[in-house]
């Protein structure tokens, strides 16, 4: 038999081998070659020898060999104890270790930021911080359009969080990268509602719009930026793109003469302006070619200069013209009551102002020569019917205004050359011992006939039958309206409650009086001298207020209407009780009346 831990050939029936201590043994039902292999001699199993026990304690020591292998038998020898497999119990742990690795695993996916990346990648539903994150990843590799839509969805999940501004900048830049600046700058100007103070969205716009050439947009998105940044750079750079703003030769503020302005481009563009506050620049103005007059007024003056596509910044300058305000007229002659009639004088006496303005304009004598001649153009207009004086009242010549008698109103007002009028004078005298005639009033009739009371059948039975009778609309009165036409003119009647009543009549026969018995072939003077008149002369168009009752509102008046140059018209007329007006009036020709008629109207 063999060793078989060093091979040496050991004595028969020798278990322990004498050269390296080691326990053999031989193998049950081995035969043949394999067995004579161990040492065998016998192919038949060997019954095995029983050894001694060994006892430490008891040693032969005239068996040396027996000692030595029972030392060795007490090295190696080992107790071998059979274990039974409770395979249920490892079945039950087997599951449990499965189970506790697949919560592990779904919490490590759910929580932690690594395995929401890993079911992002998956394309499973992650947070948005691991899709801004896979985002980039695709991002990097060239996924641009992929990309796009992880940001997309990461910004829907969660719009507002602290570090949006970056994550929106990965956004546009992926848009970029993809050639989709139009949602770049989408992008870009949602950055900008993020963080207003930021300026890299703001740079971002302005290189997209210098690319596109979109020079007018861009001048106006660098106000924005300058404005919410503060950087001056977009200042600056807006400044050098655009044209000069225009200016003029003439400062802002207050003025007491008249002047023309000039207004200037730096770089000689194209100068567009508006005087007003109304209007947009350059489309509503007007291309600036010569100087601009401002008369006296409040005058916002606004201009752009044009280069092309690009428009300066908009200059608005506001000047205020004052020109000198005259004095009122000053009267010779003081207010009250005189027995017989007075003559008043008028002059003028220059006011601070006009001195001011002079002093003003010292240093410049053309200007200054100009104005003193403006305030010497001095006319002076006056009213003795009441009324407010207007450039169309009588002229005061110099020679004395001859008051009429009665209760008079003297009123005056002064106009410079400039065309500035001066406050009113008003004056109130009272003029005795002189005759003076009643307003028309609601005493005054016409050929016997009173209006609105006189009836049809009445007026048929003291002038006839008329030669037609047609009904008739008339706006002037309420009611159905009646027109009878005789020879000598025509009446008119309006139905009432009580029927119709004469409103209007219009003559031309000589036998029908009129009131004060004013009649047809009286000159003018005939006519005036049978009412007031306050003597007032024609004014700048040819007509003469023969009086104004200002107790009435002016309601109750008498004018005389020159039409041309041989036709004339005289109107007396007062309001009654209903509120209509009754006028009668007289029709001239070459001074002499040649038709009479009176009316009511109720308007």
């Amino acid at each position: 038999m063999v060793c078989k831990q060093c091979g040496h050939l050991l004595k028969d029936g020798m278990l322990v081998c004498e050269n390296c201590g080691t326990e053999n043994s031989i193998p049950r039902n081995v035969a043949g070659v394999q067995g004579r292999r161990q040492g065998r001699h016998s192919p038949q199993p060997q019954p095995e020898r029983e050894l001694p026990l060994y006892d430490p304690a008891v040693r032969n020591i005239d068996e040396p060999a027996v000692n030595e292998r029972h030392a060795s038998q007490e090295m190696h020898t080992h107790r071998v104890k059979k274990v039974m497999i409770n395979w249920v119990a490892v079945a039950i742990a087997m599951v449990a270790l499965v189970f506790v690795a697949l919560i592990g695993g779904y919490v490590f996916l759910q929580v932690t930021d690594a395995g929401q990346l890993i079911l992002a990648r998956m394309g499973k539903e992650a947070n948005a911080t691991a899709m801004w994150a896979y985002g980039q990843e695709l991002l990097d590799q060239g996924y641009i359009d992929r990309s796009i839509e992880a940001f997309n969805q990461a910004y829907e999940q969660e719009p507002v969080r602290e570090d949006i501004y970056a994550h929106l900048q990965q956004l546009a830049d992926a848009y970029e990268a993809g050639g989709y600046t139009g949602k770049a700058e989408e992008t870009y100007r949602l950055m900008t509602t993020v963080d207003k103070k930021k300026t890299s969205a703001y740079r971002s716009i302005v290189r997209i719009m210098e690319d596109q050439d979109r020079k007018m947009e861009l001048a106006t998105f660098l106000t924005e930026a300058y404005e919410s940044t503060g950087d001056s750079s977009f200042r600056r750079q807006r400044e050098e793109m655009l044209p000069s703003t225009p200016t003029t030769d003439l400062e802002a503020g207050t003025r007491m003469y008249e002047r023309d302005v000039a207004i200037l481009s730096a770089e000689d563009y194209d100068i567009y302006y508006i005087l007003g506050e109304e209007g947009i620049l350059p489309e509503d103005g007007t291309l600036y070619e010569t100087p601009i007059h401002l008369a006296e007024g409040v005058h916002v003056l606004r201009a752009v200069a044009v280069s092309n596509d690009l428009i300066s910044d908009e200059m608005l300058l506001k000047y205020n013209i004052t020109l000198p305000v005259p004095s009122a007229p000053y009267p010779s002659l003081a207010p009250g009551t005189y027995e017989q009639r007075q003559r008043v004088r008028l002059k003028y006496l220059k006011t601070e102002d006009e001195e001011l303005q002079l002093d003003y304009l010292s240093n410049d004598p053309v200007a200054r020569a100009e104005a003193e001649q403006k305030q010497n153009d001095i006319t002076m207009y006056y009213t003795l019917d009441g009324q407010t004086p207007t450039s169309n009242s009588p002229i005061y010549e110099g020679d004395g205004i001859l008051l009429p008698g009665g209760y008079v109103i003297l009123k005056a007002v002064s106009v410079n050359g400039y065309g500035k009028v001066s406050n009113v004078l008003e004056r109130k005298f009272k003029i005795n011992n002189v005759a003076f005639k009643k307003f028309f009033n609601n005493t005054d009739e016409m050929a016997d006939v009173t209006i609105m009371k006189t009836t049809r059948d009445q007026f048929i039975k003291k002038f006839g039958q008329p030669n037609e009778e047609t009904e008739t609309e008339d706006a002037t009165v309420r009611g159905v309206t009646l027109k009878m036409t005789y020879n000598w003119g025509e009446v008119k009647f309006v139905m009432i409650s009580s029927g119709y009543v004469l409103y209007s009549l219009d003559t031309g026969n000589s036998a029908m009086v009129g009131p004060r018995k004013t009649r047809i072939g009286q000159k003018e003077e005939e006519i005036t001298s049978q009412f007031r008149d306050m003597g007032q002369p024609h004014d700048q168009n040819g007509d003469r207020s023969l009086y104004w009752n200002d107790q009435n509102n002016g309601n109750d008046k008498g004018k005389l209407f020159h039409l041309d140059d041989t036709h004339d018209r005289i109107d007396y007329s007062y309001v009654r009780e209903d509120g209509g007006t009754v006028t009668m009036s007289y029709y001239l020709e070459n001074g002499v009346v040649q038709r009479m008629s009176i009316r009511y109207r109720l308007l």
